[in-house]
Order: structure tokens, then sequence, then C-alpha cells
């Protein structure tokens, strides 16, 4: 029993560390397989416009080239734009079969060169010399031709317009730990050639745009050079006033990004930390059982020493079993580990390679890992057991504190104060969610779903969704330009003074949008009719504390450089992004329905869903009226509360990965006590016989034996309710919107500490209780 605790607990242990150190070194190592990595700088931008800053990730498509031209230190430059929508891939020999595609990359001509993709087949510097040449990922070239060689045919691919492409290459899927993601790479000629690319490349001087824009510094030592030039930029341009540029390595492009889901990146901190905490309650396990049954070995010691051995060649052997131990539990960790990696990636939505576990990097890492487990491990056992003096041995005369009791009571208290702080902590994460997901944002999200709608429907549009709020199960139809919870424009507002300017979130809108989201008036407008227009504008609650307006501003204009706009009415406020932060100023601009330019640039339909409605027959209706408006593009579509959900997605990866820690600590703590509890009771059996003799009775002896290993798990829980504590109470400071930490979470993990700890020692307890005492006595 005492060797199964040890080994699979200590293996469960290490599964997680493992687990948590293969997602830490794929996070901190991306882009480092690039041969350049270390002399490839990002360049970046931040826009200042009155008191607002504006990240911008991308850059014009001259911004390199004029970069290079006018610093000698920028050996060779590269761009890449990826294509933000789906697109439909068929084959010349097929073309009425089609398939949705992604990951769409135009990239210049030197991609190959300038990074360090493999290429299966072409050549590096022909491949995306040509316009409408495309290079595809292995998948890719899997899918779509077999085992067949790909080169030399031609694939249909539908952007903005359908085009022919001729394959021109095949390269190797780009690592998992890449920042440049790919299945189809174009040729940079080919943006030239199409209306949507001449658009993209229009874009004049050093600044914004549409484009990755890559540089090559001849020595890495150049950076700090070429980045005092970019800064000085504003200052030589008038253009440029209010842009701060700025240069990212390649390979802490990922780390330190501004954009984008950095959902998996927050938490690089957070699962370290714990995965120490859990292989530290292996090895307390490992250790307290280890001295605990030192007594046992006592006189096997004694002998030892008697015969000539000295206390090195004792501890030498107890590092060799901890070893040993330690072996095989790394063996079954590392298996746990392989069966647990699916889940664990499937919960973060992280894709991590198989190839990258066997990396020389990952094996070092667990090597390295192996070892200081085994020197841990061994190392307080085997200096408690050769310190035993021979003669106070082999006379029975142990101390009562041989085998370290104290150090073990410490142990205990330790494993249970960790177990209780991630129960305090899961329980909080868990209530921060679910106060999210059931507070009021002001917008009734039930039975609304959202379509996307390109711009292929063109005039069409109107009709299509006259069609779908014709169907029995709509009771109403909006539409905006973007899908609620999926972005806004920005407008900036003319402030007090000349230099001031406010930003105010925009959204382009139909005049059913109020109605259909159910969203309240503050101050409603005159009719509905006078809401409509160009230069007319809707604002929240927000707004006007914001723009420094009067109470009732309706009536009133704002002004954005020379365009003004007449206020119409107020909304309160509701939370059209994410409740992380706080409420900003919006207008709404109103649109009739019937505008036939909304699916000139893409929109999104909302249609409300009458209750009792048979929605998988609905959906099929909503699909059958898509495709006869667009046959090509595939049908989509989302609910508006999942959209809200899923802006918590990092929270709830959180919470899934955090209640499995919850579990293996609270499991690996019970492991220990109850095999601590069990070696204890062993050692009062004659104990408890005598005092069974004297007439206990079975309540008496059970408590006696359960008393001192509840006071430890009560220790415990004032010892970590503080600190989990302050660390929730931190986590709490990243939400504008969150719950005040209730007093009845400490109770309800300290409740759950004891009940585990109770039915883990009673089993002993009750088996030592009833036992017949003359088993143990007999022997004296």
């Amino acid at each position: 029993m005492y060797s199964l605790i040890n080994i699979s607990g200590l293996a469960i242990g290490l599964a997680v560390c493992m687990t948590i150190l293969m997602y830490v070194s794929h996070e901190m190592t991306y882009d480092s397989f690039q041969v350049n990595g270390k002399s490839i700088y990002k360049l970046q931008a931040q826009i200042k416009i009155g008191g607002n800053i504006m990240n911008t990730a991308y850059m014009s498509y001259v911004t390199g080239p004029m970069v290079k031209q006018r610093q000698p230190r920028v050996e060779q430059f590269s761009r890449t734009m990826k294509y933000p929508k789906q697109v439909l891939v068929s084959l010349e020999a097929n073309p009425h079969q089609k398939f949705a595609g992604e990951k769409l990359l135009f990239a210049d001509h030197n991609f190959f060169d300038f990074f360090s993709f493999k290429l299966i087949s072409g050549s590096k510097t022909d491949v995306l010399s040509k316009p409408f040449s495309v290079v595809l990922s292995k998948d890719m070239a899997d899918k779509y031709f077999g085992a067949e060689n790909p080169v030399g045919k031609v694939l249909t691919i539908k952007t903005d317009s359908t085009y022919n492409y001729q394959v021109t290459g095949v390269a190797e899927n780009s690592p998992s730990n890449s920042s440049i993601d790919y299945n189809f790479i174009v040729s940079g000629p080919t943006l030239q050639a199409t209306k949507e690319g001449k658009k993209a490349i229009s874009t004049q001087g050093i600044g914004p745009g549409s484009f990755d824009n890559y540089l090559l510094l001849k020595q890495p030592a150049d950076t700090a050079t070429v980045r005092a030039d970019l800064q000085s930029l504003p200052a030589k341009d008038v253009s440029m006033e209010g842009e701060i540029f700025s240069l990212t390595a390649l390979t802490d492009a990922h780390l330190n990004s501004n954009y984008g889901d950095s959902s998996n990146t927050k938490y690089l901190k957070i699962f370290p930390l714990v995965a120490v905490l859990i292989l530290l309650l292996a090895l307390v396990n490992y250790m307290s059982l280890s001295t605990a049954r030192s007594t046992l070995r006592a006189k096997e010691v004694g002998v030892r020493k008697v015969s000539g051995a000295s206390r090195k060649t004792i501890a030498l052997q107890f590092y060799v079993e901890s070893g040993i131990f330690t072996l095989l539990s790394f063996i079954l960790g590392y298996l746990l580990c392989y069966a647990f990696k699916p889940w664990f990636t499937n919960t973060l939505q992280l894709k991590i390679d198989n190839t990258f576990l066997y990396s020389p990097l990952v094996l070092a890492l667990f090597v390295a890992m192996f070892l200081l487990t085994a020197l841990i491990a061994g190392s307080y056992p085997s200096l408690v057991l050769s310190a035993f003096k021979p003669i106070a041995m082999l006379k029975g005369k142990m101390s009562k504190q041989t085998g370290g009791v104290a150090v073990r009571k410490v142990f205990t208290t330790l494993q249970f104060a960790i177990s209780v702080g991630l129960i305090i902590c899961g329980i909080i994460i868990d209530r921060q969610l679910y106060y999210f997901r059931h507070a009021d944002t002001g917008i009734d999200r039930e039975n609304i779903v959202m379509i996307p709608v390109s711009n292929s429907f063109g005039e069409n549009y109107p009709a299509f969704k006259q069609d779908i709020q014709s169907l029995a199960g709509i009771a109403n139809t909006a539409t905006s330009h973007y899908a609620m919870f999926k972005g806004y424009d920005m407008n900036f507002i003319n402030g007090k003074t000349k230099d001031e300017s406010v930003a105010l979130s925009a959204l382009s809108v139909d005049n059913h949008y109020i109605n259909t989201l159910n969203l309240k008036w503050k101050i409603a407008p005159v009719s509905e009719a006078s809401m409509r227009g160009y230069n007319k504008v809707v604002i929240n609650e927000e707004a006007i504390d914001k723009l420094h307006l009067k109470p009732n501003p309706v009536g009133s204009y704002i002004n954005t450089g020379n365009e003004k706009f007449q206020i119409t009415g107020v909304l309160k406020n509701f939370n059209f992004s994410s409740m992380q932060s706080t409420i900003a100023p919006l207008g709404l601009f109103i649109s009739p329905d019937t505008t036939k330019n909304w699916a000139k640039v893409g929109c999104s339909m909302f249609a409300k869903i009458k209750p009792n409605t048979n929605l998988p027959t609905l959906l099929a209706s909503m699909e059958s009226i898509y495709r006869k408006y667009d046959s090509d593009t595939p049908f989509s579509y989302s609910f508006m509360d999942d959209a809200f959900n899923e802006q918590y997605k990092a929270e709830d990866r959180l919470a899934s990965v955090f209640s499995i820690f919850t579990y293996i600590t609270v499991l690996l703590a019970t492991m220990g006590l109850f095999g601590l509890t069990a070696f204890t009771i062993e050692q009062r059996n004659k104990e408890i016989g005598i005092r069974k003799i004297l007439g206990a009775s079975l309540a008496t002896i059970t408590s006696l034996l359960s008393v001192d290993f509840i006071k430890l798990v009560a220790i415990s829980v004032l010892i970590a309710s503080p600190v989990a504590w302050w660390a929730m109470h931190n986590w709490l400071q990243n939400f504008a919107y969150r719950i005040a930490i209730p007093w009845w979470v400490f109770v309800a993990a300290g409740v759950i500490a004891v009940l585990t700890a109770i039915v883990t020692i009673s089993y002993h307890a009750v088996k030592a209780a009833i036992a017949n005492p003359v088993a143990s006595l007999r022997s004296e």
C-alpha cells in the first residue's frame, strides 16, 4: 500500500508538472525555430489622437521598402497579409465541389528565403514570384490532391472574386509554436491584380495599413539605432504626427502581443506555480511516508552501522532506493502526461504538435525534472535514516521523535493548506464567471441568432432579410455592420479644447436594432423616423459624461473633424463588449433596413426567435433561404448568448484546468493522509488495545485517533484563507465588473477539507477501534 501511494502520488504530480512544463516551454519558444529569429523584428505603431492611444499591429505596404531605403542597417524586409475571412476552394477538375478554406496568407516573393519554413517541393526563389501562384501546406496538398503531386495543378479560390491559382509548391505545415500560420500562401504580385489587393496596397507612406512588416537587421545590436531612427520620423514629417513606431523581436512577439487573444499567455505565471505546488504535494507525500516508516528499518540501519557501514554508504543506499521509486513514478507520469495532453490542449484551445513532446528541449527539461525530483525525494529520508544511533536502535529505545513527527505534521498542514487554497480560488473563479453570465447587461440576448452576410448578396440583402422575417418562428429581424460582441468602429469627437478628442465607439445599425435587442431608452427620440439619417446619432448615457454634454443633449450636435451629427436620443448603458472593461461612450448610426448597400461590405443579420419554436427546422429553413441568394458561401450562424460567453473563454479555460488541478491536490493530500494515518495507527496498536481493555468505547477511540489530524487540517484552513483571499482579490482587479469575495467561500472550503480528512481518517480509526485487542497485546 505504501509503495502504491508513493509511486502513484509522485507519478500524478510529475504528470501535471510535465504537462504544464510542455505548455510553458511551447509558449516561451514561439518562432525560436527561425534561423534568423533573433535578427527579425516586427514593425508596429501607436497612434495618438487627442488623449487617446490606438495600437496597430499592421503597417502599410510601402513601409518595409521605405524603411530599408532610409536605414542601411536593415538587410532585408518581408511582408505578409492575412486574409480575414474564409475562402471557397475548388479544383479545376471538379469546379462544382467547393471546400471552405481558411488561413490564406499573401506573402512577398522572398518569404521562404526570409523565414525558415521548409519547402517540400518547389524553388524558394520562384514559388511566389508570379501573380496567381499559390503554395499549399502539406495538409492542404493531401486534402485536395492526395498522393498526387499538386505542383502545376490549378486551384480556384474565391476571395473578393473568383480567381484561378497555379500551385507552384508545397510547404511543411507551420509549427504550432509559430506566430505565422498558413494553409495557402499566395504570391504578393497577386495583390496588384485583384480589387481588394489594390485597395490594400494603395496606402502611401510609412504608417498603419494591412500588412505585417518584418525587418531583418544586419546585426541584433543595430536594433537601438533603427528604433531611434523610426521614433524620429514624426518630428521630420508632419503627416506622421501622433504616430509612435516600435520594433518587436519576432521571438518576443507572441508573449508581448497586445493584439488578439492572449488568453493562453496570460496564465503563464499561474499554471507553473500550480504545477510546483502539486509536485511539492507529491514530494511531501513521498518524504513523509518514507520517514514515517523509518522505525521498520531502524534495526537494519543499526546492523549495517555495526557491521562497518558509514553514514555516507547508508545515505547512498536510500538515495538509490528513492531514485528507483522516482524512475518508476517518472515513467508512469510520462504516460499520464501523454494521455492527458489531448484534454489539456483542447481545453485551452491550444495546438501543440506531437513532435514537440519529443523535441530535444522538452526531453532535456523532463530529464532535468527527473534528476531534481530524485534529488529532493531522496535527500530528507536518506539524511534522517542514516543518522540513527545503532545502540539505541538495537536496544529498541527509539525516540518518539524518530522519523520526524513534527516535520510530518508540518507536511500534512502544508498539503491541506495548498488544497484548501486551490478550492477557495476555484469557487471564486466559478462565482465570477456565473456573475458574468447572469448579470443584467442591458441587452436581451436570449434566442437571437446572428447570421454573417457577405458582399456576394449585393442588392439582394433586403429581400433576404424579408424572407427570413416571414418565417413563422421569427419574431423580429435587425441588421448591424458587426455581430454583437464581435467589434465596432471608432470615431473621435472634438472635445472642449482644440487638442482634445474623445473616442466614441460606433455601430452602424438599422431601425429595428434597438427593438430587437430590447435596449432601453434614457431619453426617447421624438419619433422613430427622426433617428434615421446620415447626420443623426443615438448615444448612450456614458457618452453624455465623456463628451461633456448637458443632461438632455437631444437636439444638440457633436463634431468629428468637419462633420456634425445631431443627437436624436439617449439609450441606457448596455454592455456591447466584454464586462472585463467599463462601458465606453457609444454612438448608434441608424440607416433604414431597406438600404441596399448593407451587404456591400458585409454585415450581420439578427433574428429573434419566438419561444417554443422547433430550432432545427427553423435553422434548416433559414439555410435554404440563405442558399437561394448565395449558393457558394457556407451558411453559418451563432447565437448571441454564445458570442457573449465566448468573451470569457480565457476564464473558462482557467476554471476548467483549475478544477482538475484542485481535484488532483485534494487527491494527493488525501492519499498522503491515508498512508500517514494507517502508519500512525499501526504504531499505536498496543495503546489502542490497552484502552479497549480498560473500557474505552468505539467513539472515544475513533475521536482520539482523529482529533490530532483534524487540528492540522483546521490550521491549514487558517493559513490558506488569507493567502487565497489575497490572490483572488488581485485577480478580480482585472475586471471592471466583479463580485465581492463572499465569506461563505472560506467556510465551504474548510468544511470540504475537514470532511475529506474525517472520511479518510475514519476508515483506519474505526478499523483499529473494532479490532480484537488480544491480537495487538499477545506478544507482550
